[in-house]
C-alpha cells in the first residue's frame, strides 16, 4: 500500500470543461458590481468592492482607479485614487509617481493616443522598458490593462489592472467585459454629477426664491393651484402660505380686471410662458396697485409648474399717469397761452394803428381812448403772465410747511377779500373748530383766496349771497369744502373748470386760470379737488389734504 506524504492532501481534479472560465467570473463580478453602483447614493463608497471583485477575478496584482484633473499651469495630470491589492504584493497608493502624473508623459504615447480615443490598452510592459525601468513600484509590472472612463463624452480617467507576476493574456470578451465594467462605472459618476447638479440647483433655487425681495408664486400648471409663494409675496401681498398654498389666483380674488385675467391665461396657454404682462392686482386688504406679471414654466419634485414673478409698479404706474397728464397740459397750455396771449397783442396792434390817425388828424378825444384801449390790453396780458408765472412756481419755490388752523388760513384770505365781499354783499361763514394741518401756509391761503373770488363772480343774481367754509368726515375721510348759493355749474363743466383759461363765461373779469392754480396746489399738497353743483344751485368745491392733521 503506497504510503502518503502527510502534508499533501489528496486533490480531485475537476475535468476541464467544468472549471469556469476567467471570463464568466469576470462577468459574474461586474454583474455584483452593476447592482452595488446602482443602489449607492455614492460610487466612491462602492468602488474598492467593485476593484476587490473585479481584482479577484482577472488574478492581477493590482486593481486600480485613476482620475483626470488639473494640475499646475492648467495641464491636465492624473492620480491614482483607489487600488485594490492581490496577495503577497505591494500597495502603490501612496507612490508619489503615481499622483499628478502627465497624462502626456514621455514615454507613453502610445499609450495616451489609444486610451484617450476610448479604447482599451492592453499589453506588456516592455514597450515601456526606458521610462519604467528605473521607476520604483513601476519596474515589477509585466502586464497592463488599462480602460478609459468617459463620462458626459469627457475622458474622466482609467479603470486598470497590473500583473506583476506574468505577461497575462486577455481575451476580447475579457477586454469587453472590462468596458462593461468602465462604462458602468462612468454612468454611476454621471448620476452622482447630474444628482449633483441638481440638488445645487434645487438649493440655488430655494434660496433664491425664498429670499429675494421680488414676490414669487409657484403654480400647478395642470389646475394653477398654489404649490408654494415666498415671503416677499406674503409681505407684499398680506396672504401667508397657509391662507395661499392650495388654492389659486381666483379664491384669493388676485385678480382686479376679469378681462386681464383671462388675457393673461389664453397668452400663458399659447405661449408657455409671459414676459412682463401688466395688470392690476388685490392685496388681501382690498387695496389695489398695479405690476408686471412674469410667468416661467419649471419641473417641481416631477410635475409640471409654473413660476410667477410679480414686479411691483403702483407707484410708477401713477407716475406715468402724472406725467400724460402733464404732458396733456402742457399741450393745452401751449394752445391756450398763443391763443389768450394773442388776443391782447391784437388790441394792441389795432388801437396802435388808430392813434397813429388820430394823432394826425388832431383827434386828441379818440387818442385817450385809443391809449386807455392799449393800457387795458397790457394789464390784462401783464396780469395773465403774473398768473401763469405763479403756476409755474408751484412745485419749485416751495415755503417751509407749518402746522396752522385751516379756520385761521380761511379767515387770512376773507381779509384780502373784504373789499369785495362788503361790495357784493357777500355773508362768509367760517365753521369754528376747523383742525390743525402742515401746510405750505401761503399757498393754502392762495386756494381760499381763489374759490372765494370764484363764488362772488357767480352769484348771478342772488338777493342773499352766502358762502360757507367748513370740514365734512364721511367714513374715515375728512374733506373741507367751500360752499356757495350762486348761479350753479352744468355738470359736464365739473372737470373742464379745472383746467388752464377755461372760463365759461367769457364775460366775467380774470384770466381762466383761478381754480387751475387751486387743483395744482391741493395735488402738490398730496390732495385732490373736485366740485359738485347743479345748475341754479350754487357749487360746492371739496378738497382733501393728505400732510399731517
Amino acid at each position: 500500500m503506497k504510503k502518503t506524504d502527510p502534508l499533501v492532501k489528496d486533490v480531485k481534479t475537476t475535468p476541464k470543461e467544468k472549471l469556469p472560465r476567467r471570463s464568466d467570473v469576470l462577468l459574474d463580478a461586474i454583474a455584483q458590481s452593476a447592482v452595488k453602483l446602482l443602489e449607492a447614493p455614492d460610487w466612491r463608497t462602492e468602488i474598492n468592492d467593485l476593484l476587490k471583485l473585479l481584482g479577484e477575478a482577472t488574478n492581477a496584482s493590482h486593481a486600480y482607479l485613476f482620475e483626470n484633473h488639473l494640475g499646475k499651469n492648467r495641464q491636465i495630470v492624473t492620480s491614482q485614487k483607489y487600488e485594490w491589492v492581490g496577495v503577497g504584493q505591494k500597495p502603490e497608493i501612496n507612490n508619489p509617481d503615481f499622483q499628478n502624473v502627465p497624462v502626456l508623459e514621455e514615454g507613453m504615447s502610445e499609450w495616451y493616443s489609444v486610451v484617450s480615443a476610448g479604447k482599451p490598452f492592453y499589453n506588456t510592459t516592455k514597450i515601456f522598458e526606458s521610462i519604467w525601468q528605473d521607476t520604483p513600484g513601476r519596474q515589477e509590472i509585466k502586464t497592463l490593462l488599462d480602460v478609459p472612463i468617459f463620462v458626459d463624452g469627457n475622458w474622466w480617467g482609467v479603470i486598470g489592472f497590473d500583473d506583476c507576476e506574468r505577461e497575462m493574456a486577455w481575451s476580447k470578451a475579457e477586454i469587453h467585459a472590462m468596458q462593461v465594467a468602465s462604462s458602468m462605472l462612468g454612468a454611476a459618476i454621471k448620476r452622482q454629477q447630474t444628482d449633483a447638479a441638481l440638488r445645487a440647483s434645487e438649493d440655488k433655487f430655494h434660496t433664491t426664491f425664498h429670499h429675494t425681495f421680488v414676490p414669487m408664486v409657484i403654480g400647478r400648471l395642470s389646475d394653477r393651484t398654489i404649490v408654494d409663494i415666498n415671503e416677499a409675496f406674503s409681505n407684499e401681498l398680506g396672504y401667508s402660505r397657509d391662507e395661499a398654498i392650495g388654492r389659486n389666483a381666483s379664491d384669493l380674488r388676485l385678480w382686479v380686471d376679469p378681462d386681464e385675467h383671462t388675457k393673461h391665461q389664453e397668452l400663458l396657454k399659447e405661449q408657455g410662458f409671459i414676459r412682463e404682462f401688466k395688470a392690476k392686482f388685490r392685496r388681501s386688504s382690498g387695496e389695489t396697485g398695479v405690476a408686471l406679471i412674469s410667468v416661467a414654466p419649471i419641473i417641481v419634485d416631477g410635475e409640471a409648474c409654473v413660476l410667477y414673478t410679480l414686479y411691483d409698479i403702483t407707484k410708477i404706474d401713477e407716475l406715468l399717469v402724472e406725467l400724460q397728464n402733464k404732458n396733456n397740459e402742457l399741450e393745452s397750455f401751449t394752445y391756450t397761452v398763443s391763443h389768450d396771449l394773442k388776443a391782447p397783442l391784437i388790441t394792441i396792434g389795432g388801437f396802435v394803428g388808430y392813434l397813429e390817425k388820430d394823432i394826425v388828424n388832431g383827434n386828441a378825444d379818440k387818442a385817450r381812448k385809443d391809449v386807455q384801449r392799449i393800457m387795458d390790453a397790457v394789464v390784462k396780458m401783464q396780469r395773465l403772465l403774473n398768473e401763469l408765472l405763479e403756476l409755474s412756481r408751484i412745485g419749485r419755490f416751495i415755503n417751509k410747511p407749518e402746522i396752522a388752523n385751516i379756520g385761521d388760513l380761511a379767515r387770512e384770505a376773507v381779509r384780502a377779500l373784504h373789499k369785495q365781499l362788503t361790495t357784493n354783499k357777500v355773508t362768509l361763514t367760517i365753521e369754528n373748530d376747523l383742525p390743525n394741518v402742515e401746510v405750505d401756509r401761503h399757498r393754502l391761503i392762495e386756494v381760499f383766496q381763489n374759490l372765494f373770488e370764484n363764488a362772488i363772480k357767480f352769484m348771478g343774481e342772488q338777493p342773499n349771497p352766502e358762502i360757507k367754509v367748513g370740514l365734512h368726515r364721511r367714513n374715515d375721510e375728512q374733506f373741507f369744502f367751500v360752499c356757495d348759493n350762486g348761479i350753479g355749474i352744468e355738470s359736464q363743466y365739473h372737470e373742464r373748470i379745472f383746467g388752464l383759461f377755461n372760463k365759461l363765461d367769457a364775460r366775467t373779469d380774470g384770466t381762466g386760470i383761478g381754480l387751475a392754480l387751486v387743483k395744482r396746489i391741493i395735488e402738490f399738497h398730496g390732495g385732490k379737488v373736485w366740485v359738485e353743483s347743479e345748475l341754479g344751485h350754487g357749487a360746492s368745491f371739496y378738497f382733501t389734504l393728505a400732510t399731517r392733521t
